[in-house]
């Protein structure tokens, strides 16, 4: 009963922290990536994963869960939003030696029908501006329970509004910096686990993912700043039984960081949200999932199946996620995913 109380404490306090006010832009296009999340199974309860061994793909949610992989996993989703913005991913990983785990993933995004407005506040026509980011994850089991990872990621922009301008030769494409990832993930027993992930880290002076991107090749239009904030992640997962089905909780808090520094302290450089999400199994292989990550709200359904070819059996998931975007009262209802292992 004091596990249960001291969930439900926690349970309180990521609510809590979900809606407290935001301080500033996290990043804008070089970053919504990254909060949008990748994996409909993932993303139908609250877009949480970082500790849960079976998150995929894994070099994106933590990377030290590669640490637990005993077989090549795989995992694809496309998802197609309101106002015009679509995206997906893909990933893939396995196991190296007794201990070790390897994985890639690769996320894309896209606005499918962006308005392009001159100066002169007219219409020039319309582009499609879209963002990948590229994930090469380790991960390397310490103990039977315990898992570091780290991962190296590099993202590209590319704006797509240079043929929509005369008079100024535009660059459309920006390349960020590598920046590094760091997880931890504990399994203590078969009901708990957690896990700690700090992400962005770049091998710049502060550890801080900050670029110049230069518009143009002539400089004829003011060059800007991109930036990827520090992220502290920690995460908190509880298994139990409802009605005899296993159902798992998980809830995330999350703490970025807005300063180009190494460490600050100052509250107002920091915004605070967290995520949580339940997933129970109502049926045998039928999954019934909800969360909230953020102000976004998530519904979803999953289904596990195999097919058996020759004399191998391959285990197949398929995933579905309806999100409800409350601040801006927005439903996408298209979200799907397809998940296995080789």
């Amino acid at each position: 009963m004091k596990n249960h109380y001291l969930f439900a404490l926690l349970l309180l306090a990521a609510a809590t922290i979900s809606f407290a006010d935001k301080k500033a832009n996290l990043g804008g296009f070089d970053n919504f990536v990254e909060r949008m999340g990748a994996g409909s199974r993932e993303l139908g309860r609250g877009n949480t994963g970082s500790a849960d061994t079976s998150a995929l793909p894994g070099a994106y949610f933590n990377p030290a869960i590669l640490g637990f992989r005993n077989s090549v996993e795989y995992s694809l989703a496309a998802e197609k939003r309101d106002l015009d913005r679509a995206g997906g991913s893909l990933g893939i990983e396995g196991r190296i030696g007794s201990r070790m785990g390897i994985g890639a993933a690769v996320l894309y995004r896209t606005d499918l029908d962006f308005t392009v407005i001159n100066d002169d506040d007219e219409d020039v026509g319309t582009a499609r501006p879209y963002f990948t980011i590229t994930y090469v994850g380790l991960g390397y089991r310490l103990t039977r329970k315990d898992a570091i990872g780290v991962s190296f990621a590099l993202s590209y922009d590319n704006m797509d509004v240079s043929d929509s301008y005369e008079g100024a030769d535009l660059v459309d494409g920006y390349q960020s910096p590598v920046t590094l990832n760091l997880g931890w993930l504990r399994e203590w027993n078969e009901k708990w686990s957690s896990s700690i992930v700090i992400r962005n880290l770049s091998f710049s002076k502060n550890l801080s993912a900050t670029w110049t991107r230069n518009a143009s090749t002539d400089n004829s239009v003011s060059e800007s700043e991109g930036v990827r904030p520090k992220v502290l992640q920690i995460g908190l997962g509880y298994h139990s039984k409802l009605l005899g089905r296993p159902i798992s909780s998980w809830m995330e808090a999350i703490d970025y960081q807005i300063a180009d520094t190494l460490l600050a302290f100052d509250p107002d450089l920091h915004v605070w949200t967290g995520r949580f999400g339940m997933e129970w199994e109502a049926i045998p292989d039928g999954l019934l999932r909800f969360g909230f990550d953020d102000s976004n709200y998530t519904l979803g359904l999953g289904y596990r199946f195999s097919v058996r070819l020759g004399k191998h059996r391959y285990p197949f998931e398929i995933n579905y996620a309806l999100i409800y975007e409350s601040e801006a009262d927005l439903w996408d209802p298209l979200s799907f995913g397809l998940r296995g292992a080789l």
